[in-house]
């Protein structure tokens, strides 16, 4: 995967399951709970690595769908997403 689109790819996702996402110009999103504005993260992209605010490394490169999952439930979005259920359904 290409790492100028991996966060970009990150975005979507973030979006997909509920989150409000702002793109950053140095290349970071702001996420944020639509249901709580005020309870959000940054989440910037650092050697194929994407770290929050704070410092923790919440995921990798390749692997944007958990680390969606990771950030939705950091947020505090409930764990079931009408996309899983899709991709389910893809699947068989």
């Amino acid at each position: 995967m290409d790492a100028m689109t991996a966060p970009a790819i990150l975005a979507e996702l973030l979006e997909a399951r509920g989150l409000t996402v702002t793109n950053q110009d140095d290349g970071a999103l702001t996420v944020t709970n639509p249901l709580h504005p005020l309870v959000g993260e940054v989440v910037t992209d650092q050697g194929g690595r994407y770290l929050t605010d704070y410092g923790y490394e919440i995921g990798e490169h390749g692997d944007e769908p958990a680390t969606a999952d990771r950030v939705a439930f950091l947020l505090g979005l409930p764990r079931s997403f009408p996309h899983r259920t899709q991709c389910r359904r893809a699947a068989r």
